[in-house]
């Protein structure tokens, strides 16, 4: 690839094959196993790739309150939908997740006279995520349990011994 003179906005693409200046649109092809950005003569010699668009790379907040980018050794969060019905990783371990959190999460949303789909819309979770809560087939990560206790005004991490206590009753 080269910078045309007296023209910092316009780059001409070498044929990855042939070494000639590409005209028009670039091909992306399959060869052997390798993917190619050639010209159009030269497209024949392979199967046409599909090349996915860069989507831009989200910063993630690191432990200390900075940024980190995505590859660095901090964890990657989980979301609800790959939590699974099992999955007990809560960032405070004096609380816990209480037993009848898709009770109190089904009884708040519909005091506040709204769908599963509008509650869905207002955190940024799907309605297929907010139903499996209800149903008690998933149980919330930290952050999706934090949203719904803000948007619903409500407590679904009470104290280990309470938790304990009220059970055994």
């Amino acid at each position: 690839m080269r910078v045309l003179p007296g023209s910092a906005s316009v780059f001409l693409l070498n044929c990855e094959l042939c070494g000639s200046n590409i005209r028009g649109e670039v091909q992306v092809v399959n060869i052997d196993g390798g993917v190619f950005r050639v010209c159009k003569g030269c497209s024949k010699f392979g199967t046409a790739a599909r090349v996915p668009k860069p989507a831009a790379r989200p910063q993630h907040i690191a432990s200390d309150g900075g940024y980190a980018p995505r590859n660095s050794a901090a964890p990657r969060p989980r979301t609800a939908a790959s939590a699974g019905p099992s999955a007990s990783y809560y960032e405070n371990e004096d609380m816990i997740l209480r037993e009848d959190y898709s009770k109190v999460i089904k009884n708040a949303r519909e005091l506040l006279g709204i769908k599963q789909e509008e509650l869905g819309m207002k955190i940024n979770e799907k309605p297929s995520v907010i139903s499996h809560l209800e149903a008690g087939t998933i149980k919330p990560t930290d952050a999706l349990a934090r949203k719904l206790e803000h948007f619903l005004k409500i407590q679904l991490f009470v104290p280990a011994e309470d938790e304990i206590t009220s059970s055994h009753e």
